[in-house]
């Protein structure tokens, strides 16, 4: 997950530049778009590069909250063998196993 990221921020980076770059070379570049006419071509790649920030807020939200649901499982499950285990562990058992139908080994203390 780190890479995704790393990834991500780079992307990021490189956009930044993109938006610096275009701006610095051709600060009056326009793109025409249907139905908004003719559009600074800054305007449209900082919009591009907000509405990508809030995408990755929005799958980062989502990851949390299924960490979040993942943690809770994970945290019930573990109160669960921790009850089971201290039931284990309360539970009196024999040092030496005996078989019922022989006779008890001589030379060995019977409790």
């Amino acid at each position: 997950m780190r890479l995704v990221h790393w990834i991500s921020f780079v992307l990021a980076l490189v956009v930044a530049l993109v938006i610096v770059v275009v701006f610095a070379v051709q600060p009056a570049a326009q793109v025409s778009l249907p139905g908004l006419g003719m559009v600074p071509l800054f305007a449209l790649l900082l919009s591009l590069a907000v509405l990508a920030y809030l995408a990755g807020w929005v799958y980062f939200l989502g990851y949390a909250w299924a960490l979040s649901r993942e943690r809770r499982a994970w945290r019930r499950e573990k109160q669960k063998l921790e009850a089971e285990l201290k039931k284990y562990r309360s539970s009196q058992v024999e040092e030496l196993p005996r078989i019922p139908d022989r006779p008890p080994v001589e030379g060995v203390e019977q409790s």
